[in-house]
């Protein structure tokens, strides 16, 4: 038997109260872990209330009472009691996982970490409670990218001679090492504004953002008011970063029409039409400036 990831911690501490009291109202029975009990005759049962059965406390000492163990010892550890009761096994083991890799996250920012460890740069807020466990478990109190100044531009320069610059939704990217030839610019997300304040430049310009319904209309707004030669950075295996946008938590960028169609080239468009059709997105996190990618866009 094997715990699955999404399981709720607080289902977890039901199963903990029904090894003591053997039995106890019935809940969570839609939950994969109870089915499975429920199946194999571990527990049963009995109208309102569920009972367990004579092998489920050989089961739950193998299985799941060192989950709950490691689980509440680093709870009570970090004092982050407030997440027990809202997340699942797969969070705390990747807060477990944050805590072992501690020192080498001191220049991450919040959507790195999300995206390393909880495989989407969209699992959570940075206002929620999950958020909040993060810092405690880093020993922080903001995360390095928490500069709300929206007034300027951020650059970071190419190590030789600038031949592209990519224009970046989120601030992430500039953290990375400098790329030989690449200038990375960032302006703020949706604030983009003080992008009519840029000196006109001859290089041409690409933009690397979420391939979601908010990124595309961003990606309009500023071709249309700003930049004319803006190009959206695009992947030639797009296909395997696809994720459905009903699995990524917090993500609100819902796809509401195709009108954005109209304002896509060809290549643009072919990427479009299949996300919407699917009901997926790309998240920029996972769109990796590999050599492919970059002749695929003409950038080499």
């Amino acid at each position: 038997m094997i715990i699955p990831n999404d399981t709720p911690f607080k289902v977890l501490k039901y199963l903990s109260l029904l090894h003591t009291t053997s039995n106890s109202p019935l809940k969570y029975e839609k939950t994969k872990v109870i089915i499975y009990l429920l199946d194999n005759k571990y527990l049963e049962k009995d109208g309102k209330k569920i009972v367990v059965l004579k092998d489920f406390a050989t089961k739950y000492a193998e299985f799941i009472f060192p989950v709950l163990k490691d689980i509440n010892s680093f709870i009570n550890k970090h004092k982050i009691e407030y997440i027990a009761d809202y997340y699942t096994v797969f969070d705390f083991e990747c807060l477990l996982k944050i805590e072992s890799d501690k020192d080498k996250l001191g220049e991450y920012t919040f959507q790195q970490i999300l995206t390393e460890y909880f495989n989407s740069s969209k699992h959570t807020k940075k206002d929620s409670n999950l958020a909040s466990a993060i810092k405690t478990v880093l020993g922080i109190k903001y995360f390095i990218e928490d500069d709300k100044d929206q007034q300027f531009l951020s650059v970071l320069y190419p190590k030789n001679f600038t031949r592209f610059i990519v224009l970046c939704e989120n601030k992430d990217r500039l953290r990375n090492p400098r790329h030989e030839y690449i200038e990375f610019w960032y302006v703020g997300g949706n604030n983009i504004n003080q992008i009519q304040f840029i000196p006109i430049t001859t290089v041409p310009i690409f933009y690397l953002c979420d391939l979601d319904f908010d990124g595309l209309n961003i990606y309009n707004n500023i071709k249309k008011k700003y930049l004319k030669t803006l190009k959206l950075f695009i992947t030639k295996n797009f296909e395997q970063l696809m994720i459905k946008q009903t699995e990524v938590k917090e993500h609100r960028s819902i796809w509401k029409n195709d009108e954005i169609l109209k304002s896509l080239n060809d290549s643009e468009k072919l990427i479009a039409k299949v996300l919407i059709g699917e009901g997926k997105i790309i998240e920029e996190q996972r769109i990796l400036l590999t050599r492919d990618n970059l002749e695929f866009n003409g950038i080499l």
